[in-house]
């Protein structure tokens, strides 16, 4: 299994990728992972050419010379994953890598695709991340600190995604964006387990679910989801604090309409919709992520937590449950070993 991770500086993506290292290690470790991270393999191989160059000024370099650096880690990457899988039958190889770069407000590629297309990459996965966790990572570090605009780490967030999935259209291989703040184990399963594991959006109320209890009631719900063996993608793990008071305006409506793409996309990558409501509260987000789910093909799971909904509530799922109790005893008794005899 070949994978590309990629995600823009201060994404937490190498963070991300040694976490799944260490529950691997915790949990799995009979499992063969292989790491390859492309930033400090440019820089080690510049070293060992005797390149004068400063870390800092990396990206700097004259694109002929970066394209001539970039090529020969590439070459030094194809040698080893054929080295590693020559080695191994069973092994998993992570390209920990850039698609691309946004340095002084210039955009640059991070990958060549005629390498790309000589290493035929089996995944395709994009970390992504709140923008004031990025931003106030890069401003920490001394390479980027004063360097940062907020909504240009947006747009390079969403030029990051755009052009990985781009690579995955191209090669025909599955592609999806991971949101930092989920658990390792979503990782795990998309790279060990891709092929069996279902995967969930979880469609909830956040704006006017304030109840520390309802909240508790949707953790555990997406819990015991994953302990039923999904992938859960929850949309909370990307959610904008509202408590920071120093976000602008053109932040919020950069955020604003990226919930709504983001949140399609991240329902376009599963096969399963569950809609739960701890209480009846109005939602426009979960009205149009269960309808959208619905009209793409997409199995919809309703918990309404009363017996006189709108015939809307039910016409656009494919079962409606009035507890989470009635959802996860349909999915272990019904649905899973369904499933299972279809495979």
């Amino acid at each position: 299994m070949r994978v590309i991770v990629s995600g823009i500086s201060g994404s937490g993506r190498s963070d991300a990728v040694a976490e799944l290292e260490q529950y691997l290690k915790q949990n799995y470790p009979q499992k063969k992972l292989v790491v390859m991270n492309t930033n400090r393999m440019m820089w080690g191989t510049a070293q060992e050419l005797g390149m004068d160059v400063k870390r800092e000024k990396m990206l700097d370099l004259s694109p002929p010379t970066l394209r001539a650096l970039r090529s020969t880690v590439f070459e030094r990457i194809l040698r080893e994953v054929e080295e590693h899988e020559e080695k191994h039958e069973e092994v998993a190889i992570i390209i920990n890598t850039h698609a691309t770069f946004r340095w002084r407000e210039h955009l640059m590629p991070g990958w060549d695709f005629f390498y790309l297309t000589k290493l035929k990459p089996d995944l395709f996965l994009t970390i992504i991340n709140v923008l004031n966790d990025i931003y106030e990572t890069l401003e920490a570090n001394p390479l980027w600190g004063g360097m940062n605009n907020r909504l240009q780490l947006g747009i390079w967030q969403e030029e990051e995604a755009f052009t990985t999935k781009l690579m995955a259209e191209i090669l025909k291989k599955p592609f999806y964006i991971i949101a930092r703040r989920q658990p390792p184990n979503t990782l795990y399963k998309l790279i060990f387990e891709h092929e069996v594991s279902e995967k969930v959006y979880l469609s909830y109320p956040m704006t006017h679910i304030r109840d520390d209890v309802k909240k508790k009631e949707i953790d555990d719900l997406t819990q015991e989801l994953r302990n039923l063996g999904f992938v859960v993608f929850d949309p909370g793990t990307m959610e904008l604090e509202k408590s920071h008071i120093d976000i602008p305006e053109d932040i919020r409506i950069f955020d604003f309409y990226q919930t709504v793409y983001r949140d399609f996309q991240l329902i376009d990558q599963g096969t399963m919709v569950v809609v739960f409501y701890p209480e009846i509260v109005h939602s426009s987000g979960v009205v149009n992520e269960q309808a959208y789910g619905f009209r793409n093909n997409k199995y919809v799971f309703a918990v309404f937590p009363a017996k006189n909904y709108s015939p809307f509530t039910s016409f656009f799922a494919d079962k409606t449950f009035f507890s989470v109790e009635q959802l996860i005893s349909f999915l272990k008794d019904e649905f899973i070993p369904s499933r299972n005899r279809k495979e």
